[in-house]
Order: C-alpha cells, then structure tokens, then sequence
C-alpha cells in the first residue's frame, strides 16, 4: 500500500510546470442544492375488515349489524390494537431516511434528536464560481519555481514572544511582513531546495476592483498604499539530493525539521539566510554550509511534529509505522533508539499535545487515532485508540484552547472531532463536504470552535462550530460552513499563522496564496454602514441657501 506522502508527490509531480500562475480564487457565496434520494411513506388500507368472532351474539336486521354495549367495547379494543400493529409494521417496512453526514453538535448546544445529525452536501464540479474581492480582506498569491508540498512560519523575535505567552492580534494595521520556510518537489531531486521566502507590504485587497468604496479609514489603515505591489524576497538552501515531503519550524524559529523523500530526517539552521532576509537580501547556500543534522530511516515519512511545551522535542512517523521521539541535549539533537510500533499501517500525521510534553497523538493508515503518554515507556500499545475512519486518517489537529477535542480528516474527504473525555463515543461531529481526500486540517490558534480544512478537490474550507443552526433547514447550506477557498490546484496543506489573527497560508501545485477571508461580522456591518453613508447625496451649502431663499419668498 502507498503512503499518502507518495500519493501525494505522484500527484503534484503530474502537475509541475515551471513559473506557474494562479488565475482566479472563488468564494462560494450561493446555495448548493443538496442530493438526497426520496423517500416515499406507504399508503395505509382505508378498510379494516374483523372477523365475527362473537357469532351468535350478532344480530343482523334489514343489513345493519346491532352489538350491544359490552360487545361495542371490545370491538373498540380490537379495533385499536389493530391499528396500532398495522401502524408498527408501516414503520418496520418504510425505508430509513438517508443520515446526512454534519453531526450538528458543538460544545454548549444542545442535542436536537438522540442520533447524530449528520449531513452531506455535493458540489457541481461544473459550476462556475465568480471571484469577489470584497469575499477577502487579504489575498495575495505567490509563485516559486517549483511547488512544495508542505510550509511552515518562521516568526520574528517579538512574534515568537508572543508566541510563548499566547498572544494573538486581530491585527488590521496594514501592511504585513511574513517569512515562510518550504521544500520543493522539483522534475530532477537535484534541483529540491528548501525555500526561506519574506513575503512584505501585503495590503488589504478588499477593495482592488471597487475603488470608489474605498473608505477614508480603510486608506488611512492601509496608508493609502493600495496601488504599492506586495514584495517577495527569497532565499533558498541547495544541495539537496531529493524532494521535500514535510517541513517544521521548531515554534516560530529559523529552525526546520524536514522529511526527505529518501527517508531522512533533517534538522537545519536557517538563521543565516533569515538574518540577510530582515534586511531584503537574498542568499542562497548550499546545505554543506549549514549546520544541520540528518537522521536515517529504512523508510519515508510525512508525520512530523514540534513539541511547543519543551524546546527541542521532535516526533517523526514513517510509512512502515514507526514514530521517533528526538530531543535537545547540550545543544544537539538525540534520537531514542527504541521506537514507537502500535500501528498497522504507515503513520500519516502527529501532534504533540498543547498541555502535557509528555502526550503525543497519531493517526495513520490503518483508520485509528492513538493518543500516547511517553511516562508509560510502552512502545507497543497506545494509551487512547479511537476507529476513527474506515479508511486511511490523513491528518490531524489538536485544538490549542480546548485541549480534550481532536480534529482527524480521511481520505473520503470526511472530518471528525473527537472529544478525548470520551475516547469510546462516537465523534462530536462527523462532517462530509469535500468529495475528495482530505490533505491538510487545523484549528484556529486562537479559537476552541474554529477549523480550517483543505482537501484534493481544489478547495479550502472554514468552520465555525460555534455558530447556532437558526433556521434548522436541511436544504440550505450549513450554517457552520463560513467561507470556501477556490482557485489552487491539488491544495497539499494549510497553516494559520501563530500570531495574525485569521491569517492562513496554503500550499499547491501552483503555488502559494496568503490571506485572510472576510468573516468579521462586526467589520462586515461597519463597512456596510460606511458604504451606505458614502451613497447619501451631499448637498453644499450654496445650493441649500438657495433653497432657504426661494422659501422665504414663496
């Protein structure tokens, strides 16, 4: 059985092309009608016959039928009993309704029906979607040589200070400066670099098609610099032998971790090419110019994770099920010889927890979700085992407010969240939209109820879990989707930035695109009411006069 890591490589290898350019993005902001099968009831008998089981107590004159008192009561009887059972053997035969796939629960709300809610929605795939600007109060899309299947944030000195305490900025002061960290899948494993880019002066683009709706204070937060083109500043690492599967910044640092095709597993300093970058120089070195360490493995790998509760802890999964556990010491990276082995099928995905060093979670091919706690020193057996999915688990996202929910997306374009204080119920919620595997998944930083999810059917869908079913219509589309993300070729993974609030890099065949969608409901209203004011008529004063005039004399 292949790995998802070389899936996925095979299909964004069928994809490579030089210099490519994203063209359009969408955002779905029409109904979708939904595919459900009818579902007839069946017809009662409209006569009920009943036997004469009184016989001779029976009277019959001119054709009517006479029962006395007692004999009337026991007919009634009969006669609801009857009914009864023909009504039980109508519910028996009719078909079960079809479950949707949304499991319609969130923390707080309440349970509507005993059964999960679950519901399914279908895209046409040959419906034509129209780019709206106002959809994004950010976009702006990068392109590089050659497309990388994963990337990562590296974080300035004050970002990563508030980084450790927690601090996010629902920041709208334009323009913003991001650095990423990539690794390439080029035509030739020669040519792979590893890709430090410093993405600058990205401004708000709400407003790029409709200058006229430009607001005075929307000019004044973006310093009137619209027009000013965003910079793109990149550094790159060479040297390398083959492609790139995953790369992690250790929490917002110059320093990655990556998977390589050939099976190591690498830790690198980027410092020297992030230094030149804060001062837009670009660099490039060869990796024999740069400390790093590399660890062998008999297989690839794409399960990779830091550890944000102690510096330096590093887990790596491999397709042939094996997890390693590195850690710093004496400033280098030791790996524990003994592996972790309770899978049965390659690991796909890992996440330390966000409040215990010592728990890790996994998911892999073999549909499970394993929640570990290292203390126990059993390599052989995971503490928690969920069946998560009937098929592979793809990815998965531990929740940073809410620490006990756990996000796992599959290769049936389904996701789940689980709820570890029940690691034996169902999951919370169980939603099929995307109708194909799903590639990346993760919750907002900042948030216990938000989520975003990317899959291979081109889109990126948020989530907002918190948001009340108001009017309850199965029809409509669900009032939990918040905004789809369209216009990237085989979309391969998604990060929301540590820091900037809504901020969310994607990664694809045709590069990347950085933005933050237009989900603010109190921004929204504020625009709108800036925009209704902007349509008043203004009268000047001259012509008011005149007016004043002409009524004085009337």
């Amino acid at each position: 059985m292949q790995s998802r890591s070389q899936r996925r490589r095979r299909i964004l290898k069928q994809c490579i092309q030089k210099k490519s350019k994203i063209e359009d993005n969408a955002h779905v902001t029409q109904e979708i009608d939904s595919d459900y099968e009818d579902v007839s009831e069946m017809e009662e008998d409209e006569h009920i016959q009943y036997e004469d089981e009184f016989d001779d107590e029976y009277e019959s004159e001119e054709g009517e039928i006479n029962i006395d008192s007692e004999d009337e009561e026991i007919l009634q009887k009969e006669e609801q009993s009857q009914e009864q059972s023909q009504q039980t053997q109508q519910q028996q035969q009719q078909p079960l309704q079809q479950q949707s796939k949304l499991v319609r629960k969130k923390k707080g709300m309440e349970q509507e029906s005993q059964e999960n809610q679950k519901r399914v929605w279908f895209y046409d795939e040959a419906e034509n979607l129209d780019f709206d600007n106002r959809a994004y109060n950010m976009l702006h899309r990068v392109t590089t040589e050659w497309p990388c299947l994963s990337c990562d944030f590296v974080l300035t000195e004050e970002e990563q200070q508030q980084y450790r305490n927690k601090e996010y900025h629902k920041m709208n002061k334009y323009p913003y400066t991001v650095y990423l960290a990539a690794g390439t899948q080029a035509a030739q494993p020669t040519k792979n670099q590893i890709y430090l880019l410093k993405l600058s002066k990205m401004h708000k683009t709400k407003y790029d098609d409709d200058e006229a709706s430009l607001s005075e204070d929307d000019s004044e937060d973006d310093n009137l610099s619209n027009d000013e083109e965003g910079q793109v500043h990149l550094s790159s690492v060479t040297g390398l032998k083959c492609g790139v599967n995953r790369i992690k910044t250790m929490n917002g640092q110059a320093i990655a971790a990556y998977w390589n095709e050939n099976g190591d597993v690498s830790i690198l300093d980027l410092n020297p090419l992030y230094k030149k970058l804060l001062t837009n120089q670009q660099s490039q070195f060869n990796l024999s110019q740069l400390h790093h360490k590399v660890f062998k493995n008999q297989h690839e790998g794409f399960a990779l994770d830091w550890s944000r509760l102690k510096l330096g802890d590093l887990i790596s999964g491999s397709s042939d099920g094996k997890i390693y556990l590195y850690q710093l010491n004496n400033n280098d990276w030791i790996r524990e010889n003994k592996a972790y082995e309770y899978h049965k099928g390659s690991v796909e995905d890992l996440q330390f927890s966000p409040i215990e060093s010592f728990v890790f979670a996994s998911c892999s091919t073999d549909g499970s979700l394993c929640i570990v706690d290292t203390r126990e020193g059993k390599h052989k057996q995971a503490q928690i085992l969920v069946k998560a999915h009937n098929c592979d688990v793809n990815v998965i996202s531990w929740n940073q407010v809410s620490a006990t929910l756990v996000a796992t997306g599959a290769d049936d374009g389904c996701f789940k969240i689980w709820d570890l204080k029940y690691p034996k119920n169902d999951a919370i919620s169980e939603i099929q939209f995307h109708n194909k595997a799903i590639t990346s998944i993760q919750f907002q930083p900042n948030s216990d109820s938000s989520i975003a999810v990317s899959s291979e059917d081109h889109k990126l869908s948020i989530w907002d879990f918190a948001v009340e079913n108001e009017n309850n219509n199965i029809d409509d589309i669900p009032d939990q989707l918040m905004f789809v993300h369209q216009g990237q070729k085989d979309l391969k993974e998604l990060k929301y930035h540590p820091i900037y609030y809504e901020m969310i890099v994607s990664t694809s065949a045709n590069g990347f695109n950085v933005f933050k969608p237009t989900l603010d409901e109190e921004e929204k209203k504020s625009e709108q009411s800036e925009e209704d004011q902007a349509q008043i008529p203004v009268i000047k004063e001259e012509d008011l006069n005149k007016y004043f005039q002409q009524m004085s004399i009337q």
